[in-house]
């Protein structure tokens, strides 16, 4: 037999023309040479006798009448559906050998035997050999069961031939490193450059289809370094580093908090630019209960951001962390949190105050921080904003490609526009919401994050873990403050407490919640008072040209100056009154008194002054000036519209603050305790409260633990 066969002598064999035998060739990947056409111009392929499959071998042996040994199953095992396939055409001949033995025309015989096993006369050797059956087939079989004598040798063996590689050591070594190129050419380009390589390296060529069956192969039986020298480390984490299985049921809810920066695919209108940009999400996740729990949007992701996140986190938690599993980032690090190079000042870090161990993620490994599936989630929020930007160039929407002017004309009509600040804190919290009450898979087992988190989340910070996270937390700076009141965000914030003061305070803040703002000494120990901001929108002629709510607002800015202003002159009367004009006319009786005792006639000595009556006028004048009510009276705050502001103005004057409200304040107050609204809608509520203070109280006192 011979090491090489044209297509044309392998038709002959099969009996099908060269074209046919060139196309099995191209679908079976037969292995060939190219050498030069005899006789004429050109070149011809030559296929590899070792390459073909065991049929082709067959038949050409007995076209030859060659006397090619088949493959044995010793040589090589046999797979069961080999073993099956090889017994069901041993079956098949045998039929197909008593029907030719009993017809009188071979030739009609084995058309109707194709027919009929076509047909379904013999459903099980069908079912294993399919349709794919002929006569020359059954020829090639039965010649191969009379040589062999064993059934087992009509086994397809094709793929399990062993041959001699057609490809070098040189030829592989070059493959490989073209290959493992850092720029990731694709495999077509890879051939092409083999295959010029090839001949300045003095090795004969191949084809383009042996290189690229090498280099499959080579992928499969090397992938990770395939990975890693074609796109990197984090490719290969991700790819081919095994991860480590976590067993969440060993942890409990709030046991450990997951924490990472997010940056969002839709924009949101910065507050100090008035552009659009893409912001920065802060998120805190319990790891046991897949729930969301604090958060923060900023431009960037900073420590006041985390810290702002975590603050409310603990707050819906009920309670501290134990562990804070956190991001490898420069601001997760940082001094104000981990407390690094600050141990020879006497300050910690924020969470070493908090009692919070951290574990930092390892760089480059996403897999380890649960928190980065959840990010691929919130994806849905972000495709369904409409200042959706993609999460990155492949995935854009058309309003942002070049020349989509009809999609950027219809973002424009549609009237969509970049999120503010707070629309895209509701929007986030609403996604959050639903997010809580989805059930998930994985380890929650169908539970709804909510359901998972519920039983664990703890009863509540108490106040003395409330006044740690403040001090902790709130963003802070020092002002001086003026005639009204502090200004911090460009604006002012205003007490009544503030008027008469004129000192340097400590101002903290929470960095989006700037509703109110808390004034402290300078100590940064004593709370003076919690500051709201100044209306900066009062009309310039609110009675003439402005609406009601003009109008409203311009009443109440005259009213709170017109209580500070009646306040401030009670005081100046009843002191000038009760203080400075006794004493005046103590010092003008004296006065009068000397110049009576140089006149001429003698008059009568005048009385000795009452000096315990003018004593006694001061000490009431001072009793009445500290018994004057600290604090508006609540007829003048325009804020307070139903009887519950009312007594929760009230309750914190004088519960939270200690001041002594005045005699018809106080009874009014008892009467609305009597009250259904205050039993169905308050109690509660005032009662924990009224605990909560008296504890601080006793602490600041020095009498007990918070």
């Amino acid at each position: 037999m011979q090491d090489k066969y044209t297509a044309q002598e392998i038709g002959k064999a099969l009996g099908v023309s060269r074209q046919a035998a060139e196309a099995k060739a191209k679908k079976d990947g037969w292995l060939y040479e190219e050498e030069p056409s005899p006789g004429r111009g050109g070149r011809r392929r030559m296929y590899l006798t070792a390459s073909l499959p065991a049929e082709v071998r067959d038949a050409l042996t007995a076209h030859e009448g060659a006397n090619l040994p088949a493959v044995t199953t010793e040589e090589t095992p046999l797979t069961e559906d080999q073993r099956r396939g090889a017994l069901a055409r041993a079956d098949l001949v045998r039929l197909y050998t008593e029907a030719l033995a009993k017809a009188p025309r071979k030739g009609v015989a084995q058309k109707e035997f194709i027919a009929a096993y076509r047909a379904g006369v013999w459903p099980k050797i069908k079912e294993v050999l399919g349709e794919s059956v002929s006569v020359q087939s059954l020829e090639r079989w039965k010649l191969k069961l009379r040589r062999t004598g064993s059934a087992l040798a009509l086994a397809d063996t094709r793929g399990g031939v062993r041959i001699e590689p057609v490809l070098t050591v040189a030829h592989q070594t070059i493959i490989t490193a073209l290959v493992r190129h850092p720029n990731a050419p694709n495999i077509a380009e890879v051939c092409r450059e083999a295959l010029k390589a090839f001949k300045p390296a003095g090795l004969p060529p191949c084809s383009e289809i042996t290189i690229r069956r090498f280099i499959e192969k080579w992928i499969a039986n090397n992938y990770g370094e395939f990975v890693y020298s074609r796109k990197g480390k984090k490719a290969w984490v991700d790819e081919c580093c095994p991860y480590i299985v976590r067993d969440y049921s060993k942890i409990q809810v709030g046991d450990i908090l997951v924490a990472d920066g997010h940056v969002l695919n839709f924009e949101i209108l910065d507050p100090e630019t008035g552009k659009g940009a893409r912001m920065e999400l802060v998120l805190w996740y319990d790891m046991a209960s897949s729930y969301p729990l604090g958060w923060e949007i900023l431009p960037t992701e900073n420590t006041q951001a985390i810290a702002s996140a975590l603050r409310r986190a603990c707050m819906r938690l009920g309670k501290f962390p134990r562990i804070a599993y956190l991001d490898n980032g420069k601001a997760f690090k940082g001094k104000f949190f981990t407390g690094v190079d600050l141990t020879q000042t006497g300050l910690g870090g924020v969470f070493q105050e908090l009692g919070i161990q951290t574990i930092f993620a390892w760089g480059y490994h996403g897999q380890s921080k649960t928190i980065e599936r959840f990010f691929g989630t919130f994806g849905e929020l972000e495709r369904w904003c409409p200042s959706y930007v993609g999460s990155c160039i492949e995935n854009k929407p058309p309003r942002l490609k070049r020349g989509e002017n009809l999609h950027r004309k219809l973002y424009q009509a549609s009237g969509y526009r970049p999120l503010t600040l707070e629309e895209a804190h509701t929007a986030v919290a609403m996604w959050f919401d639903e997010y809580a009450h989805r059930p998930q898979r994985g380890h929650l087992k169908g539970q709804a994050p909510l359901d998972a988190f519920a039983p664990g989340a703890g009863p509540g910070l108490t106040d003395a873990e409330m006044l740690k996270l403040r001090l902790c937390m709130l963003s802070k700076a020092v002002r001086q403050i003026e005639q009204n009141g502090v200004k911090i965000f460009g604006r002012y914030y205003r007490h009544p407490f503030l008027h008469s003061l004129r000192h340097s305070v400590l101002v903290r803040y929470d960095d989006q919640d700037r509703r109110s703002v808390l004034v402290y000494d300078e100590t940064g120990k004593r709370l003076i008072c919690e500051a709201i901001p100044v209306p900066t929108n009062v009309h310039p002629a609110a009675g003439i040209l402005g609406t009601d709510e003009d109008k409203a607002l311009l009443a109440s800015e005259i009213a709170y100056k017109k209580a500070l202003e009646n306040q401030v002159t009670a005081d100046a009367r009843e002191f000038l009154a009760n203080v400075v004009l006794p004493e005046t006319q103590h010092r003008m009786q004296l006065v009068a008194a000397k110049d009576a005792a140089t006149a001429p006639p003698a008059l009568p000595e005048p009385p000795a002054p009452n000096v315990k009556s003018i004593e006694a006028a001061k000490s009431a004048a001072r009793a009445k000036l500290e018994a004057a009510p600290a604090y508006v009276p609540p007829a003048q705050m325009t804020t307070i519209v139903t009887e519950l502001d009312r007594y929760e103005y009230l309750f914190n004057v004088s519960v939270r603050d200690g001041v002594p409200l005045r005699e018809a304040d106080a009874a009014w107050m008892a009467r609305y305790e009597q009250t259904e609204e205050y039993a169905a809608c308050a109690r509660r509520r005032f009662e924990q409260l009224r605990t909560v203070y008296a504890r601080r109280r006793m602490a600041a006192n020095g009498g007990g633990n918070a």
